[in-house]
């Protein structure tokens, strides 16, 4: 992206105004440092649980390679991101109503990256954001995972980032290349961990401790910890069915571990007063940091 593009977007973000609802958007980033460690069923389960609780939720796959989050909850797009992005589009005209009144920006694979855009997709995606945002309490982020640097750059411009991990080596292993590349980018970031899969209390614990002492002895960092997304066989049937659990088996061990991480999020995550402006103003940076 160019200085002059950059300026642009800045610009645009900075001459919002400051009573807008636009800026009560929360926007979260989910992400991991490998694949297959469950986070897109996490976002289902996350967006459907603060919907419960009365918050109006939108969330945009960002998972470009591999979007599949319609396909999770059952939904059929007829119209992706790219045809915003190509101007055949406007926001609203792509949006999917999920269950409980979440709304979902379906993504496309082959797309873009979202940090290459040409000067009129970016204006294109940044207004239809802030358009739907003005109608939101969170704007969940659905990444794609690995440490990519549109991936990356998503992460940085992002108020809060969850970090999701399952107890295999491997997962943690990417999981702590992910929290040392955006500590040396931000040390301040705030970063959620969240382990997913778990099969009783104390195999997370050793997890969550594994990748505590490998972060404060080698960054200097503590994570903040969002606790335990439990092994839970309605999960997979869930996926099945084409439903995310928190809405099919609502009184299950993982749909309450959701619902716990909900209330934790809302009590914990705080309105920024210019949160969704700072985002794109990260997001237009040349330099992340």
């Amino acid at each position: 992206m160019s200085g002059d593009q950059a300026s642009r977007l800045r610009a645009m973000a900075q001459g919002q105004r400051q009573d807008s609802p636009l800026f009560a958007a929360r926007v979260v980033a989910i992400t991991s440092g490998k694949g297959g460690v469950g986070k897109t069923n996490v976002v289902a389960g996350l967006a459907l649980s603060l919907a419960k609780l009365g918050q109006r939720v939108v969330v945009m796959d960002a998972d470009f390679g591999l979007a599949n989050l319609d396909i999770l909850l059952g939904l059929s797009p007829k119209f992706t991101l790219e045809h915003v992005l190509r101007g055949e589009k406007v926001m609203e005209e792509i949006l999917l109503e999920g269950p409980l009144g979440i709304r979902i920006i379906p993504a496309s694979s082959g797309i873009q990256e979202l940090t290459r855009l040409d000067t009129m997709s970016e204006l294109r995606l940044v207004q239809g954001l802030q358009r739907v945002a003005e109608t939101a309490d969170w704007l969940l982020i659905d990444t794609a995972a690995g440490i990519h640097d549109s991936v990356i750059k998503l992460l940085m411009a992002a108020q809060e980032v969850i970090l999701v991990t399952t107890p295999e080596p491997t997962s943690l292993v990417d999981a702590y290349a992910m929290v040392k590349v955006l500590h040396l980018r931000e040390a301040t970031k705030p970063l959620w961990l969240l382990i997913n899969n778990g099969q009783n209390p104390d195999e997370a614990q050793e997890t969550i401790d594994q990748l505590q002492a490998a972060t404060e002895r080698f960054l200097g960092k503590q994570l903040q910890v969002l606790g335990m997304i439990p092994n839970d066989p309605h999960l997979l049937q869930a996926v099945r069915q084409q439903h995310s659990v928190a809405d099919l088996f609502p009184h299950s061990p993982s749909s309450r571990a959701f619902s716990a991480l909900a209330r934790q999020l809302l009590g914990q995550v705080s309105l920024q007063p210019d949160g969704f402006a700072s985002f794109w103003r990260q997001l237009a940076s040349e330099d992340p940091t």
